[in-house]
């Protein structure tokens, strides 16, 4: 088993990462078809990716292997598809591409799955911080922009924008509190944590 990881790794290193392309040029002459195989399987990637290869392949006059492609793949197939590795694809959130068959399909979905609601979570957490910091800079830039206006209109339209953007982020830190004010502990979504209505949050 350990053997295998590091001849895996070996060929990663080795054929590193080939951008948006399916295969390059050099790859098809390279011929390394097992190792290929035993890469793209690592991967996730689905068996039909081996009719891309040679169609590819071909535009360069060369022939692809594809029993040594899918023998590698196969092999590659059974590192991708653990318990372990599911919930590694998840929590960075990773596409599926539905390769897991047998009695370790399950096992590696249920994982991936909540790998997945993790990554998710923490997305939408990230995203609730930045709009944060975003409503603190403009709150400012309005306190200046209203205290240095003339003009009894544009004073008044401050002031609306202002209170506007402190509704905003008042349901923002609600939103927030859910995760622990600024912690992310993953809560799900809709939990709302023992003296959430009763605490005193920002801009009230």
């Amino acid at each position: 088993m350990f053997a295998g990881k590091i001849r895996l790794f070996l060929v990663l290193l080795v054929l590193g990462l080939s951008g948006c392309a399916v295969i390059s040029e050099e790859e098809c002459r390279a011929g390394l078809w097992y190792e290929r195989g035993l890469q793209d399987g690592a991967r996730g990637r689905s068996q039909s990716l081996v009719y891309d290869i040679a169609q590819e392949c071909d535009s360069y006059d060369m022939h692809v292997d594809s029993d040594a492609w899918l023998q590698g793949h196969e092999e590659g197939i059974e590192t991708y598809c653990t318990a372990e590795n599911g919930y590694h694809q998840g929590r960075r959130g990773r596409n599926y591409q539905g390769v897991c068959t047998g009695p370790t399909a399950d096992l590696f979905l249920q994982n991936y799955e909540r790998g997945l609601a993790e990554y998710r979570i923490e997305q939408h957490y990230q995203r609730l911080l930045w709009r944060r910091d975003n409503l603190e800079r403009e709150l400012l830039s309005l306190h200046y922009a209203y205290r240095n206006t003339d003009s009894e209109a544009q004073a008044q339209a401050l002031y609306l924008q202002r209170s506007r953007l402190r509704w905003e982020l008042r349901m923002l830190d609600m939103e927030l509190f859910r995760y622990g004010l600024f912690g992310p502990t993953h809560l799900t979504p809709g939990y709302y944590p023992p003296g959430f209505f009763s605490a005193r949050l920002f801009y009230w």
